[in-house]
């Protein structure tokens, strides 16, 4: 009997010590989160400040044209063989559960439209082919996505943007014709030679200067330029040296 209460004992031990142990790992986890200074917060909250910062500067693609989303579907829609001419994409990557009706290519493309539950429109836009993934025109906008660097630029006339999933969001500040970087350090302007060192702004500040204006574009608004060439402004020169992923 002594021997039963010890083996117990033994097992209340241990399964007191393995909670202990899932505690003091999520602590450590939500320490990082909070803790400015430990590797990896600074990312977490920068990645965060360019998500609201992208909600609220592009209202019109709300909520359905996340980069990430468009890459998803760009990707399925490209490895589509041969390409339909006509059909209603139940679930597709990146627009799911939503549905996307393709509509008999014309010579500017692929027309298509994002359908609700109740099949009323959500969105119209044009697919079109790209060397490294696809186009999708919409409204003034038009986003161009690399499958293979896993990467999204939009361009409007007003605004406009650089995603990738390796390193985040790159915005083109209106004010100074310069980028907005997300990295470890926060969220900051990209320098250059004709501009002020980087630094750091406050939210309110980030979205005044995006939506003030119109700044440069990263392929001319139309042209299939490359991905590792540098934002130009309107004036043909480049706003800086490095734009690549």
């Amino acid at each position: 009997m002594e021997g039963l209460f010890v083996l117990i004992g033994t097992i209340v031990a241990i399964g007191v010590v393995i909670q202990v142990i899932k505690a003091l790992a999520r602590g450590n986890k939500s320490a990082v989160d909070k803790d400015p200074l430990r590797p990896g917060a600074g990312r977490n909250a920068a990645n965060k400040r360019q998500e609201a910062l992208f909600v609220s500067t592009f209202p019109e693609l709300q909520p359905n044209f996340h980069p990430q989303k468009v890459l998803d579907f760009i990707a399925a829609w490209r490895s589509r063989t041969p390409k339909p001419d006509a059909i209603v994409w139940n679930n597709p990557p990146g627009f799911g559960p939503s549905r996307v009706r393709l509509i008999p290519k014309s010579d500017k493309g692929q027309p298509a439209e994002l359908l609700d539950a109740a099949d009323a429109v959500v969105a119209s836009f044009i697919l079109q082919d790209h060397p490294e993934g696809g186009v999708i025109r919409m409204g003034s906008g038009k986003f161009t996505a690399s499958v293979r660097d896993a990467a999204v630029r939009y361009w409007h006339p007003q605004r406009e943007f650089k995603w990738s999933k390796a390193k985040g969001w790159r915005m083109i500040n209106s004010l100074a014709d310069r980028p907005i970087d997300s990295n470890d350090h926060g969220t900051s302007f990209a320098s250059d030679s004709a501009s002020p060192s980087s630094s750091s702004f406050s939210p309110g500040t980030r979205a005044a200067a995006a939506v003030a204006g119109a700044g440069g574009t990263f392929d001319g608004g139309g042209s299939s330029a490359s991905w590792d060439e540098g934002a130009s402004r309107g004036d043909g020169s480049s706003s800086e040296s490095r734009t690549s992923y």
